[in-house]
């Protein structure tokens, strides 16, 4: 390792530092919060093998880089989940499944200096283990870039789309490059190390900067959701009533694959402007959470009528404008902490007031 290369990764182990001691007084705030930190002590814990060059095999150093570096894959896409996703509620079974990445190759390498083996002897289930736990931290990455693509145009957040866009995707992009050439090809290209490391220092000094420099509780905080009831007088919020107008009159929420472009465009208004006014007027982040605001309202009244018992609950979603069964109990039960049929035995078996 050059000079400069451990220069660029002190620069990146700092940043990482500074910022996750920045967000130590909001680690109680939510779950996105301590997981963001998690990771950011994890990439900390892998600079310590290039800082501290040469690392001795069972040292101190030695046990934060396999610990930290090989936990990174799992807590990026866990914090991906909890960031980028539509209210997401990590579970612990989702927690096992990211903590894989740490667990196979802790428990191989352990087992080895307990039993003093060496794995490589076998060389069918040293190639299983090895390449297997690659193909699962790859796999953890590439969902972890899907999510944070995928859901970027409905994102009514700007800031949080700027770190998605930008930031998170070449991060996730980075990372795997180096998984593929750390644990599959290993090129041995004198100046590869001072690239790795540069590029992460710029990566978290980008995050960094967008993070505490825009506003950064855009990215963590959960806003509750309502819809105003009055407008505002300024002249943006006059667009306000249009926008529930489209909803609540013309019922454009039903339309399949409505998007915040196809809005702007039958509303005639810029779409920068009508994301805004969603996010900034009407508390939504995400703009399928505003449509299916209105879809669940629907057929939560539906549920609720005599003239709708019979009706599929199935049909109701669709006929709605939900694309799939799954993703429209996912959300009725996030609002009403019930399923559909739950809830229409319930109100039905009810007296009327």
């Amino acid at each position: 390792m050059t000079v400069f290369g451990i220069f660029f990764a002190s620069i990146a182990f700092a940043q990482l530092m500074m910022g996750s001691l920045l967000l130590t007084p909001l680690w109680k705030t939510n779950q996105s919060i301590r997981l963001y930190m998690l990771l950011m002590v994890c990439c900390c814990c892998y600079l310590t093998k290039v800082i501290f060059a040469p690392v001795a095999f069972g040292s101190f150093f030695w046990w934060l880089e396999l610990i930290g570096g090989n936990a990174l894959p799992g807590v990026f896409w866990l914090v991906s989940l909890s960031v980028f996703g539509d209210h997401v509620i990590l579970k612990r079974g989702q927690y096992a499944f990211a903590s894989l990445t740490l667990l196979i190759p802790f428990v191989t390498t352990t087992s080895q200096m307990l039993f003093s083996y060496d794995i490589n002897n076998f060389a069918m289930l040293a190639a299983t283990i090895k390449y297997g736990a690659t193909l699962l931290e790859l796999l953890f990455i590439s969902h972890a870039l899907v999510i944070a693509v995928s859901h970027w145009r409905g994102d009514l957040v700007q800031e949080r789309r700027y770190i998605r866009g930008g930031v998170i995707s070449v991060s996730a992009l980075y990372i795997i490059l180096v998984i593929i050439n750390d644990e599959l090809f290993k090129f041995q290209w004198p100046g590869i190390e001072l690239v790795k490391s540069g590029v992460m220092a710029l990566l978290v000094t980008a995050i960094n900067f967008f993070l505490f420099t825009l506003k950064g509780s855009s990215l963590f905080e959960t806003v509750k959701q309502t819809q105003p009831e009055t407008c505002p007088p300024d002249a943006t919020a006059r667009e306000l009533p249009r926008i529930i107008d489209a909803m609540e009159q013309d019922k454009l929420y039903r339309q399949e694959g409505m998007t915040i472009a196809g809005l702007a465009k039958a509303l005639s208004i810029h779409e920068y402007k009508l994301r805004n006014l969603i996010n900034g007027e009407m508390n939504y982040r995400n703009f399928n959470d505003f449509l299916n605001h209105y879809r669940i309202r629907e057929v939560t009244e539906k549920l609720a009528q005599p003239a709708f018992s019979q009706t599929p609950v199935l049909t109701l979603a669709l006929e709605s404008g939900f694309r799939s069964l799954s993703s429209f109990n996912k959300a009725f039960k996030n609002t009403h902490q019930l399923t559909p049929t739950e809830y229409r035995k319930k109100v039905l078996a009810s007296p009327p007031v």
